[in-house]
């Protein structure tokens, strides 16, 4: 009778507790929304930009656009999508400018100098309906051509301000900044 009792209460347990488990193990692979299009820049490895005095300068530009394979807390594999754009503004590699796009629409960008933060944020496209770090424009002159959507990427109080402002235009990718004392605007 006593292990009957036993057994009763150990399943009764069993049962409650993993009603209330959530499901750990998720399935399905993770993929870029449609965000992918504000870096359509696949296959590039440089981008045309004229500074404000008219000089044209070639930015190395580097593009990561794969899916990689990892495990869930199940150990079952699944496929993910990310994106990853630098480019690149001196030799050293010091100073660039990096976007990080992953599932949902998460943008990640910063910008450094020296190795040294100017401007750093996640959720982008969530900082633009605030407007005070991020901004979104609709048929927005960068330079000497209109597009119809912009998001200007302002720098960060408190950190340093060589690279002080950064725009990118849906379809486009990256189409503007100031870095140290120029602007440029792309080609």
């Amino acid at each position: 009778m006593r292990i009957n009792i036993l057994t009763i209460t150990l399943y009764a347990t069993f049962c409650l507790t993993a009603s209330f488990q959530c499901n750990k193990c998720k399935t399905g692979d993770i993929k870029l929304d449609n965000t992918r299009s504000w870096f359509p820049l696949k296959g590039k490895t440089s981008l045309p930009f004229f500074d404000n005095t008219g000089f044209l300068t070639n930015f190395n530009l580097r593009v990561i656009d794969t899916t990689e394979v990892a495990f869930n807390d199940c150990g079952n594999p699944y496929n993910y999508e990310y994106l990853k754009t630098t480019l690149y503004l001196n030799t050293t590699k010091t100073d660039s400018i990096h976007f990080n796009l992953s599932s949902s629409g998460w943008l990640c960008m910063n910008a450094t100098s020296g190795n040294n933060p100017n401007i750093e944020m996640c959720n982008v496209f969530g900082q633009t309906q605030a407007g005070v770090i991020a901004k979104r424009l609709y048929n927005h002159a960068v330079g000497g051509r209109s597009y119809q959507e912009v998001i200007l990427l302002l720098h960060n109080q408190g950190l340093l301000d060589n690279i002080d402002s950064v725009f990118i235009a849906n379809n486009v990718g990256i189409v503007g900044f100031k870095y140290s004392t120029k602007k440029f605007t792309l080609q």
